[in-house]
C-alpha cells in the first residue's frame, strides 16, 4: 500500500450508493415496495448533498472508518462496509433533522407521501444498514454481530441526545449539557463508524473500545462545525427554533444582569424575525465572541489529537487522521475555530 495507490474514495463510496439505490427502485420481488420507497430515498438524500455542496461534510463522514482501519492494516479498502452503513445512517438522521426543522408537518395532501418518506428512511439506516455490514462480514458472523451492536448501540445513544436537544432550552442549558447532548445526536454515529473501522481491521476489545471514544469526540467536533455552518450560510435555522447550540448558550451564559435579559428577549424574537436573527448571530461571531468559542473547544481539539498519536499505526493513515481532525477545525476558517491566543 502506498500513497500513490489510494484504494478508497468518498466519490467511491457515493457511487456504490447510488447504484444501490437505483437498483433498489427497480426492485420486483419480495418486500418490493419497501425497497422502492428506500431506493427513491437513498438516491433523493445523493442528489440533495450534490446539490448543496456538501462534499466536506461526506468527505468526514466517509473517511473515518477507512482511516482507522488502515492504522492497524495499512490498507483501508476492508472498511467500506463500515463507510457506507455510516452514510446511510446520516440519510436517516437528516431527514428526520430536516423534519424538527422545518416545524409543523405539511398538509393533509402530503402526509401520505411524507409518512412514506419516513418509513423509507429508517429501512435504510436499520435494515439496509444491517445488510451491508452482513455482507461485508458474510464468512464471520461474530464480527457481523459485532458490528450490529455498533449500529444498535449508535442508534440508543443518538436517539438520547437527540432528545436532549429537543427538550433543551437555551436560556437554562449550561454548557456541559449541551456537550452531553452532542455526544449523542452526533458523537455516537462517529464513536460507530471508528469502532466498526477498528472491527474490521481486527482490533482487540480495548482498542476498539479507545476509537469508539475517539469518534465521539470527533462527532462533537463536527456538531460544533455544524453550528457554525447554519450562521456562516445565513440559514440561522437554529437560531430561528431556540436550538441550545453551544455557541448560544455559550455567549448567553458570558452575561449577565440586564445584558442577558436583553439577549434572550432578542432571541425569542429570532423565531420570528429575520432581523433578529441577523443581529444575534451578529453577535455571536463578534471577533472576541469568537476567540472565546474556540478557546472553549481547544482542549476537545487538542485530545483529538493526541488520542491519534498515542494509537499510533501506519503513518500515511496517522497523518490522515491529523489531517481529518485540521480540515474539520477549519472549514469555516473565519470562525477562528483552530485560533490560539
Amino acid at each position: 500500500m502506498t500513497a500513490g495507490a489510494p484504494t478508497w474514495s468518498s466519490d467511491a463510496v457515493l457511487r456504490r450508493l447510488r447504484g444501490t439505490g437505483e437498483g433498489l427502485v427497480r426492485s420486483a420481488g419480495p418486500g418490493a415496495s419497501a425497497d422502492r420507497a428506500m431506493g427513491r430515498a437513498l438516491t433523493g438524500f445523493l442528489d440533495r448533498i450534490a446539490g448543496r455542496g456538501s462534499g466536506p461534510a461526506v468527505d468526514g463522514i466517509v473517511a473515518l472508518p477507512f482511516l482507522v482501519h488502515g492504522t492497524h492494516s495499512g490498507d483501508p479498502a476492508p472498511a467500506e462496509p463500515a463507510a457506507v452503513a455510516h452514510v446511510l445512517w446520516w440519510v436517516s438522521a437528516r431527514y428526520v433533522d430536516d423534519l424538527s426543522d422545518a416545524g409543523p408537518r405539511p398538509p393533509a395532501a402530503d402526509t401520505d407521501s411524507a409518512d412514506q418518506d419516513l418509513l423509507a428512511v429508517f429501512g435504510i439506516a436499520c435494515h439496509l444498514a444491517t445488510e451491508v455490514l452482513d455482507e461485508g462480514c458474510r464468512d464471520d458472523p461474530a464480527r457481523a454481530l459485532r458490528l450490529r451492536q455498533e449500529l444498535s448501540r449508535a442508534w440508543h445513544l443518538a436517539i438520547a441526545g437527540q432528545l436532549a436537544d429537543l427538550t433543551a432550552s437555551a436560556a437554562t442549558a449550561t454548557a456541559d449539557e449541551v456537550m452531553d447532548g452532542y455526544l449523542g445526536k452526533t458523537g455516537a454515529p462517529y464513536a460507530m463508524a471508528a469502532a466498526m473501522g477498528a472491527v474490521l481491521a481486527g482490533c482487540e476489545e480495548a482498542r476498539v473500545d479507545a476509537w469508539r471514544d475517539f469518534g465521539a469526540r470527533f462527532g462533537v467536533l463536527r456538531q460544533l462545525v455544524n453550528d457554525q455552518r447554519d450562521i456562516a450560510a445565513g440559514r440561522y435555522e437554529d437560531l430561528r427554533n431556540g436550538t441550545a447550540t453551544f455557541m448560544v448558550v455559550q455567549y448567553l451564559t458570558s452575561l449577565s444582569g440586564p445584558e442577558r435579559v436583553e439577549a434572550e428577549k432578542l432571541l425569542v424574537g429570532c423565531a420570528d424575525s429575520a432581523a433578529a436573527r441577523e443581529e444575534f448571530a451578529a453577535r455571536l461571531t463578534e471577533p472576541g465572541r469568537l476567540r472565546a468559542f474556540a478557546a472553549a473547544t481547544g482542549p476537545l481539539i487538542d485530545g483529538l489529537h493526541a488520542s491519534i498519536d498515542e494509537a499510533g499505526g501506519v503513518a500515511e493513515y496517522v497523518a490522515g487522521l491529523h489531517a481529518l481532525v485540521d480540515q474539520t477545525v477549519n472549514l469555516y476558517p473565519d470562525f477562528l475555530l483552530g485560533a490560539r491566543d
